[in-house]
């Protein structure tokens, strides 16, 4: 995702008149975004987040905003937006309130039909993460670490599972975990089966005698049941034989009536054609072979004449192709009759059909021998049957018992301590290879290292040396270290070019300060990442790519500040 562009009118402390917030798309670049407080540079990172996601949280309880708190109180009215390139798409998203607006254009196209409930996932599918993702990976605070660094180990967990699908796993032991126990209730059910199937064994061997008896009386009912249907549907489809012969008969009319109609249409077309040439030549003015001029009164009075005779050509070609119309527009109605007529029919004609194979069927089974036997028979087959789902049964505890140790292996294979523990530690370690560089970059005599709980461990000189013993400005060249390192992860991951560091430099002296921007710099140009210091005052302008300042009288602006590099 490349954001190019940032634009904000009337949200909190900005004015009616948009301000605007260019990036650089083509390579990265180090930003110094400087301000007094309260000069509106949160707001300028809120509405950033309000133009993609139609919701803000901030302040020191990081509660969701109020939307209607959220258009300055002189103006009421807000509209914020956002250029970026997504997967070779431009997109531009407007979202404002007073009025409500949520526009979606893509590759210039605005995109009007979607609702907003559709807009806003369409939004989120483009960004890639949700709101909370989204915020870990464009702003960063070391006075704040709610966002990263001061995560839990649990917390800081449950985001790179989500960075990296590793919560895919999770889901799936909890998938292996359901599988597993539904297995066992299938085993259990399979019992239950067993059981039922005996039952009715038992219980159709004893129907044997009465169903021989009832054999014969059933089958001669149901013969005379069927006969009597039978017999009343075949005047119904003598009925519908003479309308189907009807139909066609009119159809055949239809068709040579159209014919005729469609011949005596050309030939008044030509007509129609014949005399418009004639009417041109007089149209011309002279003969072109013999020059005669054909502006005399006895020429005009010719063309009179033949205008009168296109003009009576034309109302027979009108009315050709009004009785074409209606010759068809019959036949579509007469095809809709046939169609219906002949379904109809051809149902029928099946229905018929089946009493008849129905009735030779009945006829031969009362035939035979004797029906004792094929009543017999038939429960037999029945019983044959149920034996056989008893074998199957039989056979599927079998298959359960091989699952349930087949699964208890992949519950193993996926747990905490299986699977996801290797490719933690495959994370792990290009955090920690990205930590040794920042590290050295920033000349600190440390070495630094993540282990698999993501607890950090700090030594100097072969010791082991406390967070809590650093002393405040090493402390912070530490936690930019690790920050940025998890910044260079994910972003292999996920590609986002813009980063907002708040207030990253306070307890930290100059050579220090210049030591982090040179860091800043060189991953700002390594990632095409457009980063912004965001600092209440000036600093090192030789380390920075541009100066952008947010003024306030009034209502805040944005100023890029010119100077000399």
């Amino acid at each position: 995702m490349l954001i190019s562009e940032i634009g904000i009118r009337g949200y909190k402390s900005f004015g009616n008149n948009e301000q605007v917030l260019k990036l650089n798309t083509e390579k990265g670049e180090l930003v110094l975004l400087v301000g007094n407080n309260g000069n509106g540079k949160s707001s300028l990172l809120e509405s950033f987040e309000y133009a993609i996601y139609g919701k803000v949280k901030s302040g020191k309880a990081k509660k969701w905003h109020k939307l209607s708190s959220l258009p300055n109180r002189i103006n009421g009215e807000l509209l914020n937006r956002i250029k970026f390139i997504s997967n070779g798409t431009d997109v531009e998203i407007k979202r404002g309130i007073s009025p409500a607006i949520l526009e979606l254009i893509e590759n210039g196209i605005p995109n009007e039909r979607a609702g907003k409930a559709n807009i806003d996932d369409k939004i989120e599918k483009y960004i890639g993460l949700d709101i909370e993702t989204f915020k870990s990976f464009i702003s960063m605070s070391i006075n704040d670490f709610k966002n990263f660094i001061s995560l839990t180990n649990e917390e800081k967990q449950l985001l790179l599972d989500k960075l990296f699908n590793l919560e895919v796993i999770n889901i799936l032991n909890g998938i292996l975990k359901d599988i597993n126990k539904n297995n066992k209730l299938r085993m259990t059910s399979l019992d239950s089966e067993i059981r039922t199937l005996e039952d009715s064994i038992g219980s159709i061997q004893k129907s044997i005698e009465k169903a021989i008896e009832k054999e014969k009386e059933n089958i001669q009912q149901e013969i005379d049941i069927l006969t009597k249907e039978m017999n009343s549907k075949k005047e119904d489809y003598k009925l519908l034989k003479e309308k189907v012969d009807k139909i066609k008969e009119k159809e055949k009319i239809l068709t040579d009536e159209l014919d005729v109609e469609r011949r005596q249409l050309s030939s008044t077309q030509n007509e129609v054609s014949n005399v418009q040439k004639e009417i041109r030549l007089y149209d011309s003015g002279k003969c072109p072979t013999c020059s005669t001029d054909f502006n005399s009164e006895h020429f005009v009075s010719l063309r009179a004449s033949l205008v009168e005779k296109k003009e009576g050509f034309e109302a027979v070609q009108t009315e050709i192709e009004n009785n074409i119309k209606s010759i068809k527009e019959k036949q579509t109605k007469l095809k809709n009759i046939a169609e219906s007529t002949t379904t109809s029919f051809n149902d029928l004609n099946y229905l018929l059909r089946s009493y008849k194979t129905q009735i030779d069927n009945l006829n031969n089974k009362k035939s035979r021998e004797s029906g004792e036997s094929i009543n017999i028979q038939e429960f037999q087959n029945t019983i044959d049957d149920l034996s056989s789902k008893k074998t199957t049964s039989h056979d599927n505890i079998s298959i359960c018992k091989e699952k349930e140790l087949y699964y208890k292996e992949l519950t193993r294979v996926f747990s905490e301590d299986g699977a996801k523990k290797s490719i933690i530690a495959g994370i792990i370690k290009p955090i920690n290879h990205f930590i040794s560089e920042n590290i050295k970059k920033m000349g600190l005599p440390f070495d630094v290292k993540l282990d698999e709980t993501f607890s950090s461990e700090i030594q100097t000189l072969g010791s082991i040396v406390e967070h809590d013993s650093l002393s405040t400005g090493e402390s912070k060249k530490v936690n930019i270290a690790i920050l940025i390192a998890y910044l260079k992860l994910i972003r292999t991951k996920k590609h986002i070019n813009i980063l907002f560091l708040d207030e990253v430099f306070s307890s930290i002296d100059i050579e220090g300060i210049d030591s982090i921007l040179l860091l800043l710099k060189s991953f700002a140009n390594d990632y095409n990442i457009n980063i912004f210091v965001v600092h209440h005052a000036i600093l090192n302008q030789e380390m920075f790519d541009r100066i952008i300042k947010i003024n306030k009288e009034v209502f805040s602006s944005i100023e890029e500040v010119q100077y000399e590099h």
